[in-house]
């Protein structure tokens, strides 16, 4: 049985703690090779943040020439939420905001599971996505023009359902001069413009089901062979390659944009009609992954102010050279403190779960 929004915000914690528990002490002898008339580190000083966020996936799907795409989106949440950091290790609690969720009635109900982390050390930048959703609107075509009578003011249908689960990786080729944690992690500080080469690659696996064809049965004809599959299991990987710099001014404003793309195969598992009912079909095909990472705000020794964006989309090509995309992403406004003083309890604690424990633990010495 899936749980659905209310574990958006434990799941969340879960994947970024142990994420950045693993990674946290391996990267530590690496800090002394970072080029501080660049890049400031404040991985040891604890840092308090307030968030604004908006998750979001859809799903697309490709018309023949001269046709409107088939786009759907879940009834998605505003959210907001507090955090604190301290040597590499990151907790978030966020809760839907008040007064601003109440659409059901226009775009239907969605109910979900959400948990998206990032993983930014000084040599490498990750994300992790797990997602399922049920319940779509469609945004590309109004009720009258697929001809379904119902309340809503978009197309509904309350029988879709998808998952999805990835990772993709890039390694940082300039990692002492530019910092991805300054802009996404809010523990470190680029004071001077600088930019970087990324490589690394990509996994993915997408499941999207329903009642009846995603294809509305009024559209069928304006889309190609692939238009009746009801079930689709996608499942890709590849490398990845793309570049990243921020750009700073005075010291304080900056300005990070990223963008890498890959490519490589994807198995696809279709579940079509048939004359005596349905048919499964197994295939290889392209696909693509395209990701795009962008900040701006001001950040300095004791605060940062960012608005943040990030977002996989993933494609493939279908039989007759149709394609269905889809997409995961968010958009973050920050407001980060860094405290002065050093906690030592914590501290204690951390050295004295490191000579208990057989797991590595952030910057316990």
């Amino acid at each position: 049985m899936i749980q659905y929004s209310s574990c958006c915000s434990f799941a969340s914690i879960v994947v970024l703690a142990f994420v950045t528990t693993a990674h946290g002490q391996s990267d530590r002898p690496a800090l002394a090779a970072v080029d501080t008339s660049y890049v400031r580190d404040f991985s040891n000083r604890p840092a308090i943040r307030l968030y604004l966020s908006a998750k979001f996936n859809s799903m697309v799907v490709r018309s023949n020439e001269d046709f409107t795409d088939l786009r759907y989106r879940p009834n998605g949440n505003y959210n907001m939420g507090i955090g604190a950091s301290y040597r590499r290790l990151t907790l978030n609690i966020g809760f839907p905001m008040p007064f601003v969720n109440n659409d059901d009635e226009a775009k239907g109900r969605t109910r979900f599971l959400d948990a998206q982390a990032t993983l930014h050390t000084q040599r490498q930048a990750s994300n992790l996505f797990l997602q399922v959703f049920k319940g779509y609107h469609i945004t590309s075509h109004t009720p009258s023009r697929i001809g379904w009578d119902q309340t809503t003011s978009y197309p509904y249908r309350p029988d879709l359902i998808q998952f999805n689960i990835g990772l993709s990786s890039l390694r940082i080729v300039n990692h002492t001069r530019f910092s991805y944690r300054a802009t996404f992690n809010q523990d470190a500080w680029q004071q001077r413009s600088q930019g970087t080469w990324l490589y690394g690659g990509y996994a993915t696996c997408y499941v999207v089901k329903a009642d009846s064809a995603l294809v509305p049965a009024r559209l069928l004809d304006e889309f190609g062979s692939t238009a009746p599959i009801a079930k689709a299991l996608f499942v890709d990987l590849g490398p990845m390659g793309g570049y990243a710099h921020t750009f700073v001014h005075r010291t304080h404003w900056f300005l990070t944009v990223s963008g890498a793309l890959g490519a490589g195969p994807s198995v696809q598992r279709l579940r079509l009609p048939a004359s005596d009912g349905t048919t499964t079909r197994l295939e290889l095909g392209p696909g693509w992954h395209a990701q795009f990472r962008a900040g701006i705000g001001y950040n300095s020794r004791y605060r940062y102010v960012g608005l943040l964006f990030n977002q996989e989309h993933i494609g493939y090509v279908l039989r007759a050279q149709n394609t269905f995309a889809w997409d995961v992403g968010n958009f973050r406004l920050m407001v980060v403190q860094r405290l002065k003083d050093r906690p030592k309890r914590l501290d204690r604690g951390l050295r004295w779960l490191k000579r208990n424990t057989a797991l590595p633990v952030p910057g316990a010495q």
